[in-house]
């Protein structure tokens, strides 16, 4: 994808990676978390959000209000094809922490979709069924795919 982020690191694994959101509020170090949730299929749960400088643990409920959250998504979607390159193109599951959050994730995929489309597949989560992304109707979460 051709959207601009900011520089990654990614742990010797590719299951952790980090970067940097500069803005107004600082410089904020930024996780992204891929956690296994099933074998077969291969499903990893995607988390991101701000580290907690004392415990180093993923808050993801912080709202950093740093005027970059379009570098913030865009990097956390480079993650996602770092991290799909490494593990054989997996499923990830992608939930906000609160509906708002899961929100705004719908918008910005709906927003780029043509892009993101021609490199994943996108499902979302509602009543109780997965199925194709659709423009304009409102999921409970997400799982993409590399093709």
């Amino acid at each position: 994808m051709n959207f601009k982020g900011y520089n990654y690191y990614a742990a010797s694994d590719y299951k952790d990676y980090f970067f940097y959101s500069d803005g107004p509020n600082g410089r904020i170090k930024k996780l992204v978390v891929y956690e296994k949730i099933n074998d077969e299929p291969l499903v990893y749960n995607l988390a991101f959000g701000d580290e907690d400088p004392e415990t180093g643990l993923l808050l993801d409920r912080v709202k950093s209000s740093n005027d970059d959250r379009d570098a913030i998504l865009a990097t956390v979607a480079h993650t996602i094809g770092d991290f799909s390159d490494h593990y054989d193109k997996p499923m990830i599951h992608i939930i906000g922490s609160t509906i708002v959050r899961t929100r705004l994730y719908q918008m910005s995929i709906a927003k780029i979709y043509d892009e993101i489309c021609s490199i994943y597949t996108v499902q979302g989560y509602r009543e109780g069924v997965w199925e194709f992304f659709q423009k304009n109707v409102n999921y409970e979460a997400f799982v993409v795919q590399k093709n």
